[in-house]
């Protein structure tokens, strides 16, 4: 989040003076090091960002992202950083010209508030069924060009062109019997031989 771009924002929701006035405090005059090995880098100055683990940075995230944009065909979905944008229609045609039209948007809202996007995590994926007559047209996000992908992972799930969640399964089955693999010679080891155990004799 940029501080001077999150301070226009609270000033412009009519927050209290005194609360903008803490908030500024609270992310101005941070700074940070760097360390190499035994090399210390010269401090640098913070200004963008809030301090992870904050129980005041996901307001703040909330605040700074409250104006993004809306489309009626497009659904947002959020999760802290994490955000997909979802269109659905009768034809591919219209579901890609719903979405390139929310990605430019999008990016006009990114640089007027100085959002940095990662092009290489950014991914496109069409869930429908059957097989596409033709190839899809490429979906262009900040001067990049998307392909499409039989799969995306979003949040921990794998979602792929049908939903049938093939991968999803395989990948978590896999990691299931990965973690069994690793676990079953440490019981091995645990377990001691036990010999005969004598009869209790009442005594004479």
């Amino acid at each position: 989040m940029w501080h001077n771009g999150l301070i226009y924002k609270l000033i412009a929701n009519k927050l209290p003076h005194y609360l903008i006035d803490i908030i500024i405090l609270f992310l101005l005059n941070r700074t940070f090091k760097v360390k190499l090995n035994s090399t210390l880098s010269e401090t640098g100055h913070i200004k963008a960002g809030t301090p992870q683990g904050s129980i005041l940075s996901p307001l703040l995230y909330t605040v700074y992202t409250a104006d993004f944009p809306v489309n009626n065909h497009i659904t947002n979905c959020f999760f802290a950083d994490d955000t997909a944008i979802l269109a659905q229609g009768s034809t591919t045609k219209f579901v890609i010209r719903t979405l390139q039209r929310g990605l430019i948007e999008i990016e006009k809202w990114c640089t007027l508030w100085r959002v940095a996007i990662n092009t290489d995590k950014t991914h496109s994926v069409m869930f429908r069924k059957g097989h596409p007559r033709n190839n899809l047209q490429s979906l262009t996000f900040v001067e990049e060009e998307l392909s499409w992908d039989k799969e995306v992972n979003y949040l921990g799930l794998i979602l792929d062109s049908k939903l049938t969640f093939h991968s999803h399964i395989k990948y978590n089955t896999d990691k299931f019997w990965a973690k069994v693999h690793v676990i079953i010679p440490l019981i091995r080891a645990g377990l001691k031989p036990i010999g005969p155990i004598a009869p209790n004799r009442a005594p004479r």
